[in-house]
């Protein structure tokens, strides 16, 4: 069931003070003035007039699908009955997610390139204690698990194949400097510095590393297994497949030549 309700319609302040908004700030703007549509699993508010009736029915319908295939794959959701909730607006610069709130960027909702499966597993797994390139492995494996197999789309920002072409995205990555420079950053505690800075050239090839990197270790034990201790099962897997300690990255060796 879908339920679109117009917000009121209070001034708008000028795009510079909007701009400074923290996502508090933003969520309430939104929940003010903005339009929101309730779905069973997701309460979305949009930019009044930035998308049609017909285009934000559809992306909630979406979202709210993404939400129960991310949480069957994943064997449950820490949320029970709690909606997450899902702010879309062009004063978005990045997707991210806090606690229960999901914030993306319109014009990438109108494109249909948001990362919402990777946003939505966040909230679904939060692994607040987790080293980042585990974090954001699972967010980007799971993305691109749900769009191949249960429906949705891919919204991935540096990968160009989803899964089923990671371990490519890797091999490129790895004959540039950038690639060599972050890789000694995946399987251990920490993260390359400018890593939110520098998009291209940090983030771009840790993310599409972390992927690679957990989609190996789901495919070597199982999802549920590398969500219980991902600590505990980076050490197992290593061990066991003859791998070594992960400090590094061998991704030669743990992406191997898989390509589906």
């Amino acid at each position: 069931m879908v339920l679109v309700l117009a917000a009121g319609s209070a001034c708008q302040p000028g795009s510079a003070q909007i701009d400074s908004w923290t996502d508090g700030e933003l969520a309430r703007y939104l929940m003010r003035n903005g339009v929101a549509v309730n779905v069973d699993h997701a309460s979305l508010w949009f930019d009044s007039g930035a998308l049609g009736p017909n285009q934000m029915d559809r992306f909630s319908r979406l979202v709210n699908r993404g939400i129960v295939d991310i949480e069957a794959y994943l064997g449950g959701s820490h949320l029970g009955s709690q909606k997450i909730r899902y702010f879309i607006s062009d004063r978005v610069e990045i997707s991210h997610s806090t606690a229960r709130s999901i914030f993306l960027p319109i014009d990438k909702v109108r494109d249909r390139t948001a990362p919402y499966l990777h946003e939505t597993t966040h909230v679904v797994a939060p692994c607040d204690n987790c080293p980042m390139w585990f974090s954001e492995g699972l967010a980007s494996h799971v993305q691109s698990y749900i769009s191949e197999h249960a429906g949705g789309y891919d919204g991935g920002v540096f990968s160009q194949n989803g899964n089923r072409g990671i371990n490519q995205d890797v091999r490129r990555w790895l004959a540039s400097d950038s690639g060599q420079a972050v890789a000694p950053y995946i399987g251990v505690p920490g993260e390359p510095p400018a890593i939110n800075y520098d998009r291209s050239n940090v983030a771009a090839p840790f993310y599409v590393m972390a992927q690679s990197f957990v989609r190996f270790i789901v495919k070597r034990a199982s999802i549920e297994f590398a969500l219980w201790s991902p600590r505990y099962v980076l050490s197992v897997v290593l061990e066991g497949w003859g791998i070594g300690d992960g400090g590094g990255y061998l991704p030669g060796r743990a992406g191997g030549n898989e390509t589906t």
